[in-house]
């Protein structure tokens, strides 16, 4: 409310931003989109070293900003941040829980940078963005949604309107949605994409039509969606869902060892992000195929994303790499 009245400040970062936020709390792709804008932006501004990622770094164990390197403990940064490294390795990737402060660092430390996308910028309205894109769950539509508690909404519905894209992601049947209502002039209106997950590849079977016995392991937003998905492909024997972010324990793994082997199970399959928290329990998991389920998005009209981006590439502000203080 202090910043819808002006009583706080807000501003522009140092470099082009690009915020990709989502009003649920989790469940709505953001990792895998913030990685796919990544690799656009990348290819249209002639390189990795262009584009950076900066993130609050949700749960880390460090504070103020934090370069992510390939191989930087996930606590100190978090395992969205650790993932995307993984994913996009030639890219800066940060942390910093103040974006207007992590932007002006960026700039310092990679002067090549030209755009910087933001995986959840949407709260921290300190920043001003460029451009923004909203990510909204097309099983979960906002207008039927609540505030938590009651509902799983973070923020007032009210501020989709102030987005310049939504994308309705995991839109499997490939539904329509309307048009925005919106204040805005025709030129200005809010541009409406749709996406859906893939599955990357997966365990190799000897018997292509059998079904692995294996036991789910996720500790992700929905984690029961993930485990439902498997259906078609595993025989989930067992299931062990956690919360968001979960930090696993030794005593988490030796319990799923004990499970493996009592019921004769092929291995743990589990999501990128939680693989991410697993990693380092590799040595107590010896002996036992852990299986990483990547997921990507796959967009139902990628030529209308292509020319989005393209018409910001080449608006004014890009004329130089950084805005002046």
């Amino acid at each position: 409310m202090a910043y819808d009245f002006k009583l706080f400040k807000s501003e522009k970062g140092r470099i082009p931003t690009l915020v990709i936020g989502n009003l649920h709390a989790g469940g709505t792709g953001k990792t895998p989109h913030a990685s796919i804008f990544l690799k656009i932006l990348a290819r249209k501004l002639g390189g990795a070293e262009h584009v950076a990622l900066l993130s609050r770094g949700y749960g880390r164990k460090t504070k103020g900003f934090f370069v992510v390197e390939e191989d930087t403990d996930w606590h100190l940064v978090g395992d969205e941040p650790k993932l995307l490294k993984s994913l996009n390795p030639n890219h800066p990737i940060v942390v910093c829980e103040n974006r207007l402060v992590g932007i002006e660092d960026i700039a310092s430390q990679f002067p090549k940078v030209k755009v910087v996308v933001l995986d959840d910028g949407l709260q921290h309205r300190a920043l001003i963005p460029d451009r923004s894109v909203l990510l909204i769950d097309s099983n979960r539509p906002i207008e039927s949604q609540a505030l938590l508690p009651s509902g799983d909404l973070r923020d007032l519905k009210y501020r989709a309107k102030e987005f310049d894209a939504w994308i309705y992601t995991r839109n499997f049947d490939k539904k329509t949605f309307p048009l925005p209502k919106s204040d805005r002039t025709k030129e200005n209106r809010i541009a409406v994409f749709s996406s859906e997950m893939v599955v990357g590849n997966e365990f190799e079977r000897i018997d292509k039509n059998s079904r692995p016995r294996v036991l789910a392991v996720s500790g992700v937003a929905a984690p029961e969606r993930f485990m439902d998905g498997l259906a078609k492909n595993w025989d989930v024997v067992r299931r062990q869902s956690y919360s968001d972010h979960y930090e696993f324990t030794a005593k988490d793994i030796n319990n799923w060892v004990i499970c493996i082997n009592s019921e004769n199970l092929e291995g743990i399959v589990t999501t990128a992000k939680d693989a991410v928290r697993i990693k380092p329990f590799m040595d107590a998991l010896k002996g036992v195929r852990l299986v990483i389920i990547p997921l990507s998005v796959k967009w139902h009209d990628s030529e209308a994303i292509e020319n989005w981006v393209d018409e910001w590439l080449e608006s004014p502000i890009f004329a130089t790499s950084t805005r002046t203080k």
